[in-house]
């Protein structure tokens, strides 16, 4: 039988139960008791005895629950040996002899077996007058495999074997073994003194070297013993500290503290007094309970600075009491003068406030209670008094944190866009903060409304959290639509945020996607900085992610690509941040294509239905979790209402006129007839200057929806027109002036090829 290396839990348990000098005491106390005994009998009952009374738990009470010793002998009429009980202690079954045999059935036999094997006796065969082998000096200690039987064995003068088989109320280790081979030979000497074999003068030397070395083995257990308790507390509270100090949510923290400052102490119910600052500056309190229901305290006021509670909230010392009803500052203050009707009883108190190490403000105190006296130890003041200062400094951080993210939340809340509808889109979009993570991040979206039948949609996230994070997405949004209402185009939009990061003091790094839809040209033109790619959708269905180079974010890079990609009515636009698409146990290329794959459920609902199905298909992505802010935005074009028409124009004086021609056919068309005299003198305007200062080929588009009439003309020349305010006898320059007059608004934006000038007129004025 062989016997793994098994080490306990707590190897220090094995050392309190079988420690030096409880070897030592129990070899005394068989010696002691062998010079009583007069018979193998009387001498076999000592030793069962001896090891019940002498080794004990922790507690006190005796590590062997069963012993039982048995030696062999020469079963009477037969030359066969025979294992016999000798004496039992504890609540055992009554053994049966077994015989020796030979080695085949020893192995059938446990208790026989690893006392034969450990001792190594040999040969196994044994027979009537053969010697059992091995010399009188051969003692074993061994265990079973699972640890819960000690077998002790050796060879008695004559070659009978004894064997002490031990069953403790707990597994132990396999590193007593050696330790436990001495009381196997003190067994074997109060065995072979009740035989009356061994010199008294041997006893009495022995026992005084006994003595000595118990005494400073007692020493020396006592002080592992210390050693031991207080390894116990620093393990205790570096466990608790290390849980308490992690956690940021303050409910679950003052929570947490109680119910592990309650299991510390042994209390029957504790509780903890905390005050909050709410979003006035007040002060109120709020308690947590472990141990009873809190229906048990509801019906009780706030304790207030009495006597015996002001120590506490003043943090002025700990209190503690073995029994706190007899404490002289117990029962004097109104209106309970003690505890209230139908309290728990308490009558061990123990109070620990609960100071902020940066402030020394006291953030509240602990509150434990036991009906019965004398329950609360040192030991119990120091594990609640530790842990009291990892929840002290665990307070501070999450209100600290409260603090910062409630400032960047509101500081992002305050500049994030109230992204609302716009004309000719359904749109839908979702701002969620991280749900993880310590500060909120820098993400954001945007939707503006352009002149000239044009849209602007930006999406962008700032590397980092916090305050910073929300400062910069602030900056750079604000700076996007200041330059989107120049009506800039994309890649130049996002050279001029990058120019502006430049100047800020700090390093920024920015992903930033910017796109403009024009209604007359159907189409979406955008640029990005770094940003993951958009999602175009097409009328049918069919759903493209944008594969276009991204350039580098901004706050690094500089020179940004612009891309143009149809748009027929109908289409739909995504934008995103990697929120959505990325986590831990998912690459983002995998999270693209899970979000294309979920996306035609979005593309076929309603207009009403759209916040909804978006809702669900981010759950479906993120599973409710996500450790980063999402920001998603979805828009749809809507069917038109009204019409788009346009004309190429040559670079020559009559050009006006065939201008003027196509606005008659097409006002009519559109049942626009009032408004073909206003048109045709905003157009005739617009083009006659593109030809007189261009030269080149010149386009005119007409763009119609219920409200306006835009007029739109382009030429390949970048030179931007501006109005003048012309004298009375001046000839020129009353183009302009006359558009200004006569349309609701006009502009001009570059363009790759050129510019365009363009004028909206309101039909329903």
């Amino acid at each position: 039988m062989s016997f793994p290396d098994r080490v306990p839990a707590d190897p220090l348990d094995d050392t309190v139960r079988f420690g030096l000098s409880k070897v030592v005491a129990a070899t005394i106390d068989l010696r002691q008791r062998a010079a009583e005994t007069a018979t193998l009998g009387n001498a076999g009952r000592s030793v069962v005895d001896t090891l019940r009374s002498v080794f004990r738990d922790g507690a006190g009470a005796p590590v062997f629950a069963t012993a039982e010793l048995f030696v062999t002998s020469m079963q009477p009429m037969s030359d066969t040996r025979w294992f016999e009980c000798l004496a039992t202690a504890g609540e055992v079954t009554a053994s049966e002899p077994r015989p020796l045999i030979s080695a085949g059935d020893v192995a059938s036999i446990p208790l026989l077996d690893t006392v034969v094997r450990e001792l190594r006796l040999a040969p196994l065969a044994m027979v009537a007058g053969e010697p059992l082998g091995g010399g009188v000096d051969e003692l074993a200690a061994c265990l079973q495999a699972n640890g819960n039987v000690l077998v002790l064995g050796g060879v008695l003068p004559g070659g009978e074997l004894f064997a002490a088989r031990l069953v403790p109320s707990e597994p132990i280790g396999i590193r007593v073994l050696d330790r436990l081979r001495i009381v196997a030979s003190a067994i074997r000497f109060g065995l072979v003194h009740g035989m009356r074999l061994e010199p008294e003068r041997l006893i009495d030397q022995s026992a005084k070297l006994a003595e000595l070395v118990g005494g400073q083995a007692a020493d020396l257990e006592s002080v592992v013993t210390e050693l031991r308790a207080e390894a116990e507390l620093f393990d205790s509270l570096h466990s608790v500290g290390r849980r308490l100090t992690a956690q940021l949510d303050l409910d679950k923290l003052v929570q947490d503290a109680t119910d592990a400052a309650t299991r510390a102490t042994t209390a029957q119910f504790g509780a903890f007094f905390y005050n909050l600052i709410d979003a006035y500056g007040e002060s109120y309190t709020l308690y947590t309970l472990s141990g009873v229901p809190r229906a048990a305290f509801e019906r009780f006021p706030m304790p207030r600075n009495t006597e015996v509670f002001a120590p506490t909230f003043n943090g002025e010392s700990i209190v503690r009491s073995d029994d706190i009803t007899a404490d002289p500052r117990y029962g004097h203050s109104a209106p309970h003068y003690g505890m209230p009707a139908g309290h728990l009883p308490v009558r061990s108190y123990l109070a620990v406030p609960v100071i902020s190490p940066s402030s020394g403000e006291v953030l509240g105190g602990f509150f434990f209670g036991h009906p019965a006296p004398g329950r609360f130890s040192t030991r119990h003041e120091h594990l609640a008094s530790g842990i009291a200062g990892y929840a002290a400094i665990s307070l501070d951080n999450a209100r600290l944190y409260q603090q910062q993210r409630r400032l960047a939340t509101e500081l992002q809340a305050s500049m994030l866009p109230d992204v609302r509808a716009v004309p000719g889109f359904d749109v839908v979009s979702r701002y969620l903060p991280a749900a993880a993570g310590s500060n909120v991040g820098g993400d954001w979206l945007d939707v503006i409304e352009l002149p000239a039948a044009r849209t602007a949609f930006a999406v962008g996230d700032v590397m980092g959290r916090g305050v910073s994070a929300a400062a910069t997405m602030g900056q750079v949004r604000t700076a996007i639509r200041a330059y989107a209402t120049l009506d800039t185009e994309p890649a130049q939009l996002l050279q001029q945020v990058n120019d502006l990061l430049a100047t800020m003091p700090g390093d920024h790094f920015v992903t930033c996607l910017y796109a403009v839809h024009d209604a007359i040209d159907e189409t979406i033109t955008y640029a990005s900085a770094g940003h993951l790619p958009p999602i175009v959708v097409a009328p049918d269905g069919v759903v493209e992610v944008r594969p276009d180079r991204h350039d580098l974010p901004l706050g690094v890079g500089a020179g940004f690509s612009q891309h143009e990609v149809q748009f027929p009515v109908g289409g739909a636009l995504v934008l995103y941040t990697d929120g959505l698409v990325e986590r831990r146990d998912r690459s983002v290329r995998d999270g693209i294509d899970t979000f294309v794959a979920a996306l035609p459920n979005l593309c076929q609902a309603a207009p009403v239905d759209l916040g909804e199905v978006a809702d669900r298909l981010i759950f479906a992505l993120t599973g409710g979790k996500h450790n980063d802010d999402i920001a998603f935005l979805y828009a749809r074009e809507q069917a038109r209402l009204g019409g788009t028409a346009r004309i190429a124009l040559a670079p020559e004086p009559a050009s006006a006129a065939v201008a003027r021609r196509f606005i008659d056919e097409q006002l009519t068309d559109w049942k626009l007839d009032d408004w073909i005299g206003r048109a045709n003198l905003v157009a005739t305007e617009l083009v006659s200057n593109a030809v007189r200062h261009s030269g080149s080929l010149t386009d005119m588009r007409l763009h119609y929806v219920p409200d306006r009439l835009i007029i739109a003309v382009g030429d390949r020349d970048q030179s931007l027109p501006r109005r003048m305010d012309p004298a009375l006898d001046d000839e020129r320059h009353r183009g302009l002036f006359l558009v200004d007059t006569y349309s609701k608004r006009w502009g001009t934006r570059r363009t790759g090829s050129g510019k365009v000038v363009w004028a909206e007129l309101s039909t329903t004025e």
